[in-house]
């Protein structure tokens, strides 16, 4: 995995914090946002995650994710697609995880079979990428445009969420 030296920035992980993304916590009020991302980009799985320094934590989720990953409540941050987002904090997608050079070898396409991924980031109002927005397919796919502003956009309602919630809560 290429190395991502935001992962380590303080400030982000300070804002991370803030929004109380770092520790397990009911979420319901995200359910249905990816809920929504899986039937509208017509994907089996939809996740909605916080970049740790560590690891990817998943703060809602919907389809058949791996009963280990449901269980630990996410994955190691070498294994998570979302990382690309903290570079270029832009929505991307990946068509085929299995002829991309960074996830070739990534358990989850190797041992889960994912094969293509979409995702936006979750970027906070003080310009910290936290997390992303993704949706996952078993199938190689091509993604259109109209996906990626999409996402972006259910992203934007995401962090406004998290935010006010997290307002509410200090």
């Amino acid at each position: 995995m290429p190395q991502y030296p935001q992962l380590h920035d303080t400030a982000r992980l300070r804002e991370v914090a803030r929004l109380g993304l770092d520790r397990e916590a009911p979420r319901e009020y995200l359910a249905g946002m990816v809920e929504e991302v899986s039937g509208r980009i017509g994907t089996p799985f939809a996740v909605l995650d916080a970049l740790l320094d560590d690891s990817q934590v998943f703060l809602a989720g919907c389809g058949p994710i791996p009963a280990w990953a449901g269980e630990v409540g996410g994955t190691p941050v070498e294994w998570a697609f979302c990382t690309r987002l903290l570079t270029g904090g832009k929505p991307l997608f990946i068509p085929d995880t299995a002829q991309d050079p960074e996830h070739r070898d990534n358990p989850l396409v190797r041992v889960e079979g994912v094969r293509s991924y979409i995702g936006a980031p979750l970027i906070s109002t003080n310009g910290h990428v936290v997390g992303g927005l993704c949706a996952l397919d078993v199938q190689p796919r091509q993604f259109a445009e109209a996906d990626l502003a999409y996402l972006a956009g259910m992203a934007d309602e995401t962090v406004r969420r998290i935010e006010e919630h997290a307002d509410r809560a200090s």
